[in-house]
């Protein structure tokens, strides 16, 4: 007995279309427990090249930290009163900071405590101090906590340039 060429075909679909579907949930599984973080597909180049050949780039050199200090300028003049037709200009009010606030530079989130600690282990060998808090079912990877927010942002650029990926979070 010979089966209909019809059912034949739309079982061999249905069967690549549930293998299709079935590699992709697994994928996204494997993928959610052992935490890979997906990156976007790479365009494919119009022709293959030869890589040129490149001398390994020496480790960046740590950078050291350094504490600011600010001091405030003398509450006195120095200098003789400006007359009194001249006015100086209103200083600028500025913002203060809330009370308990904090802005901390996160240098990562990972499923796995360990790839977190790999992660704090760069940083601590590129001279900065790292540190890991876990959140619900991460581990968030912070540098730093400041109370001004451009704070935040100068070393959040530093690790940058340095190939960190980086957010601000204010807590």
């Amino acid at each position: 007995m010979r089966a209909n060429p019809l059912i034949v075909t739309l079982a061999l679909v249905s069967l690549f279309v549930v293998s299709l579907v079935l590699g992709y949930v697994i994928g996204e599984v494997f993928l959610k427990q052992t935490g890979v973080a997906q990156q976007p597909a790479v365009q494919p180049s119009p022709a293959p090249q030869v890589p040129a050949v490149v001398p390994p780039s020496p480790p960046p050199t740590p950078v050291p930290l350094r504490t600011i200090v600010i001091t405030p300028a003398p509450a006195t003049p120095t200098s003789a009163p400006a007359p009194a037709a001249t006015r100086a200009p209103a200083p600028r009010a500025t913002a203060a900071p809330a009370a308990g606030v904090l802005f901390r530079v996160q240098a990562g989130a990972f499923l796995k405590r360990e790839n977190a600690e790999e992660r704090v282990g760069q940083l601590r060998a590129a001279g900065f101090e790292a540190y890991v808090l876990p959140a619900g079912d991460l581990f968030k990877v912070y540098v730093g906590a400041f109370a001004e927010r451009g704070n935040a942002e100068r070393l959040a650029e530093r690790l940058r340039e340095l190939g960190f990926e980086t957010i601000i979070v204010r807590q």
